[in-house]
């Protein structure tokens, strides 16, 4: 462990040299996005070079120091289409502009940061080098801090959304926890996953474009499930949500999807949700879109409510595969609500 650094600073140093890894000062594995800078939030892009660029600082992250990579390294970085020389200087812009504030109660002020100082892009794509220094206020957080989360390096990399890319950082950083769920007001969890201010305000376009892409994604290529449930409503407008995850037992799958191409992973999430079908046994927990819709449309215990609607269309003659079974479970759930 280096002397005078916190936790963090060692995570990184540890899991520097493991591919598959990337370690992240839990400051920005669950930061928030400021109303400032969501009104211009960095793209998906943006982000993944955030994570080469930690990735490449490793240990080293708190320096006061240039670090260099390869221009080349893109190319053989899955996850980055081949960019250019004015690809990369406009990343850096976006990365250069998003500003982050740290309440310091310790020594008493507010810091007003961001990520990168300086970034330098050679001209020569071929043989050139990226070069940058991280900021001053961000080295001196992350030096001090002892929050971090652990990163499956090859799922941020794989995902095709930054609100999966945000809320696979957000799980990592909860992975440890005995309890496995958290509840988030819908502003805190907008801010979370970087939703650009005036977009998706309505609970329901927020929902299905940002959310449950976020959910499925994440879901799908990466070692979590994770779920959610509307746990408060004000003046019929929601206003808080709960979400839960879990650690898959077996990781092979979500490998394999971490390999494929993105088009063929969100045919393949189309195709899931063609072939709906209501669980044979077992609890809806942690099973989407189940436990979801349980969540939004009644109290129950999960396992309460999958039992009684599987007898319940037991009785009717109802197919679990039925084509329209998530419509007749919203509608049990309701009708159960109002007993």
């Amino acid at each position: 462990m280096k002397a005078g650094m916190g936790y963090a600073v060692n995570s990184a140093e540890s899991n520097s040299r493991d591919p598959s890894k990337l370690s992240k000062a839990g400051e920005l594995a669950d930061g928030q996005y400021s109303e400032r800078a969501l009104r211009n939030p960095p793209s998906l892009q943006a982000l993944k070079l955030q994570d080469v660029l930690m990735k490449n600082a490793g240990g080293k992250i708190a320096e006061d120091q240039w670090h260099e990579l390869p221009l080349a390294t893109f190319k053989q970085v899955k996850g980055f289409r081949n960019l250019t020389h004015e690809d990369v200087v406009r990343l850096f812009e976006e990365l250069r502009s998003v500003t982050m504030r740290h309440v310091n109660n310790a020594e008493g002020h507010t810091a007003i940061y961001g990520l990168i100082a300086v970034g330098r892009v050679d001209m020569d794509e071929g043989r050139g080098k990226l070069r940058y220094q991280f900021d001053a206020e961000f080295r001196k957080i992350v030096e001090q801090s002892n929050l971090y989360a652990i990163l499956d390096y090859r799922a941020g990399l794989a995902m095709s959304s930054r609100y999966a890319h945000r809320l696979h950082e957000m799980i990592s950083f909860r992975a440890a926890r005995e309890r496995q769920m958290e509840r988030f007001t819908v502003e805190e969890l907008r801010a979370r996953l970087g939703v650009q201010k005036g977009k998706l305000e309505a609970w329901s376009d927020f929902r299905v474009k940002a959310l449950d892409v976020a959910i499925d994604e994440v879901s799908q290529s990466s070692r979590f499930r994770v779920s959610y449930r509307i746990t408060k409503r004000e003046r019929r407008k929601t206003t808080e949500i709960e979400l839960a995850w879990e650690i898959k037992e077996a990781l092979e799958d979500a490998k394999k999807e971490q390999e494929a191409h993105s088009v063929a992973r969100k045919g393949r999430r189309a195709e899931a949700k063609e072939r709906l079908a209501f669980p044979e046994s077992g609890s809806v927990k942690y099973t989407d879109p189940w436990a979801k819709l349980a969540g939004e449309n009644c109290n129950w215990d999960h396992g309460k409510i999958a039992d009684a609607f599987r007898s319940f269309c037991a009785q009717k003659g109802i197919k679990l595969a039925a084509k329209n079974i998530e419509t007749v479970f919203v509608s049990f759930c309701k009708s159960q609500s109002r007993i």
